[in-house]
Formats: structure tokens, C-alpha cells, sequence
């Protein structure tokens, strides 16, 4: 059994007798293997509401929906009314600005606005306008918006929302499996070999020389079918994660082997290993909160390489077996 310390310690060794190669190969897998987040945060606000109360002109309202409950929050130094979530802003040269009993009005020379009981009322040279809660204008279509045009127009935004996220989620797949997993795999072999003797870069660019398609399908579906586990819950994603581990490496000395052959040999070294791998996957933990504290600067010049040349060390000797047939120790 392969003992963590002595994997560890090889893969040290190896990195610092090729250093600041095993820094670049290092940088590159954590460059690519980190990637792009495709999901941000984004702040979202209701529509804002606002009502032109000036001289002699008429009302005007923009966007008024979603009118909710009886929720009013009125900021009066400001002209600001906030109905759960909509803020009306009322710019009033001579107008009044009052408030009672959960409604307020809003008092002008040419007419004035009212919320009430989930209805907001304005009423100008044209007449009254009512709005009720949901956003439908009850006296006058021109004023409102209609529930029918709201749901067409949130039926149109998910539909293209989701075109997109699916374009998005192809072109992902497509520049992982044809640009990222190759030279994943030669970064790998870069460690591979880098245990044995120094190894130069230009193993990061092997895949592109050597079975080609071969290597891009295996380490799609390698790709895939960890996402497709993923579904089924989060653990049989890890679990299967840990079962294809060391197909990059497999590839990287035989990039001719068959697709079913790879996923089976690696299956196989990996029985009886997941869990060790787990452990020893967390024992770098340390390091990875040291890097975050040094803003990466710690993770490029040390982690990255140390991590990348003891899963190599890890890989041969699950493999190849260990010096050592003893029981897995602490590092």
C-alpha cells in the first residue's frame, strides 16, 4: 500500500529539481482547471416608478407593476414612495406630500396620486388611472401593463435565457474537450515524467501529436459522464470523479488506448484507493487556505508545482506500487 508521506516528499523532490518548469506546467492546470465561473452575482431591483408632478404638465408613468400587499415606505425630504419594492419618486413644485393610515397623497396643481388598499390611483387632465395590485390598469389600457403581455414578455426572456445558457454550456464543452483536456493531459505527463529525470514543457502540447481524437473523446466523456453523475446528487459525482482520476495519466503513456479500456484500467487502480485519495487530497487543505491568504502568490511558487508533482508520485505509485507495502500514513 502506498504510503501519503513518501508520495508527497517524491513529488517535493521532483519539483524542485525542475522548478520553475513545474511552476508554469503548475500555473497553466490551475489556470485551466480553475477557469471561468459561469455564474456572477447581480444585484436585481424592481422597476422604478416615476411620476411627473411639475407646473402645468400632465402625469407620466413608466413601468408600474408588481404593486403588492399594502407595503408603503415614503422617504419625504427625498419625494420618494417605496410600495414593496416600487419606488415612486414625485417631483412636486407645488404639491403637498402626506401620509395616514397606510396610504399616502401626493397633491398637485394639475391632479394628484393616491396608494390605497393595493390600488394606486392618479388622476390628471385626462381622467383617473387605476392600477390594481397584480399591475393591471382597470380604467385605462394605455396606463398599465396587462398580465397577457407580461407573461408573453417573461415567456420570451426565459426562452432566449435559455438558448443562451445552452450555447454558453456547448462552447464550454466544446473548448474544454478539444483545447483544455489536451493540454490538461500534458501537464500531467510533464509531472510523469519530471519524477524520473527533468522534463521540458513541450510535453504540455503532447496530446496535439498523438491520437489527437483519440485522447479529445476519452477525455470528453471522462468529462461528461462525471457531470451526468453529478446529477444524480453531489457525492456520486465525487465518487466518480475519483474512479476516472487517473484516466489523464493513462492516456498520457498510452494515448492510442481505447476509450472503454482507459475508463476500466483506471476503475480498477482506483478500487480500494478512493477513499486514501480523498485523504490525501485533504491533507493539502492547509496549503490551499495559506495560498488564499498570500492572494495565490503562495499557490503559484509552491502549491500548484508541489500539487501537481505528488499527484504524479500518487499516480505511480498506485500504478506501479510503492517502495513501501505498508499502511497509509499522516504527512
Amino acid at each position: 500500500m502506498w504510503i501519503r508521506k513518501d508520495v508527497k516528499e517524491k513529488g517535493k523532490a521532483s519539483m524542485k529539481n525542475n522548478y520553475w518548469k513545474c511552476v508554469l506546467a503548475g500555473l497553466i492546470i490551475a489556470v485551466i482547471g480553475g477557469g471561468a465561473a459561469f455564474g456572477s452575482g447581480a444585484g436585481i431591483g424592481g422597476p422604478t416608478s416615476t411620476v411627473a408632478f411639475r407646473g402645468d404638465d400632465m402625469f407620466g408613468i413608466e413601468d408600474v407593476a408588481d404593486l403588492e400587499d399594502s407595503g408603503v415606505y415614503i422617504d419625504e425630504d427625498n419625494n420618494t414612495i417605496t410600495v414593496n419594492g416600487e419606488r415612486i419618486t414625485v417631483d412636486s413644485e407645488d404639491g403637498s406630500f402626506d401620509m395616514s393610515d397606510g396610504t399616502f397623497h401626493a397633491n398637485g396643481s394639475d391632479g394628484s396620486v393616491s396608494y390605497e388598499n393595493g390600488v394606486l390611483t392618479v388622476t390628471d387632465e385626462e381622467g383617473t388611472h387605476t392600477i390594481d395590485a397584480s399591475g393591471i390598469t382597470i380604467n385605462n389600457n394605455s396606463f398599465g401593463i396587462s398580465t397577457g403581455a407580461i407573461i408573453a414578455a417573461m415567456t420570451v426572456i426565459f426562452i432566449i435565457a435559455f438558448i443562451a445558457s445552452l450555447v454558453i454550456l456547448v462552447i464550454s464543452f466544446t473548448i474544454r474537450a478539444f483545447l483544455i483536456s489536451p493540454i490538461e493531459l500534458g501537464c500531467k505527463r510533464f509531472f510523469r515524467k519530471n519524477l524520473d529525470e527533468p522534463a521540458n514543457l513541450s510535453n504540455i502540447v503532447f496530446a496535439f501529436d498523438n491520437h489527437y481524437l483519440n485522447v479529445v473523446k476519452t477525455m470528453f466523456l471522462r468529462m461528461l459522464f462525471t457531470f451526468l453523475w453529478s446529477l444524480l446528487f453531489f457525492i456520486p459525482g465525487i465518487i466518480k470523479s475519483y474512479e476516472y482520476r487517473l484516466i489523464p495519466y493513462i492516456l498520457s503513456e498510452n494515448p492510442d488506448m481505447d476509450y472503454k479500456e482507459a475508463f476500466k484500467l483506471s476503475k480498477d487502480l482506483m478500487t480500494g484507493n478512493k477513499w486514501n485519495a480523498f485523504v490525501y487530497d485533504l491533507s493539502f487543505i492547509g496549503w490551499s487556505i495559506l495560498s488564499a491568504l498570500t492572494c495565490g502568490i503562495l499557490g503559484i511558487f509552491f502549491v500548484n508545482p508541489y500539487k501537481g508533482s505528488a499527484d504524479a508520485a500518487l499516480y505511480e505509485a498506485i500504478r506501479y506500487g510503492s517502495a513501501n507495502d505498508t499502511e497509509v500514513t499522516t504527512a
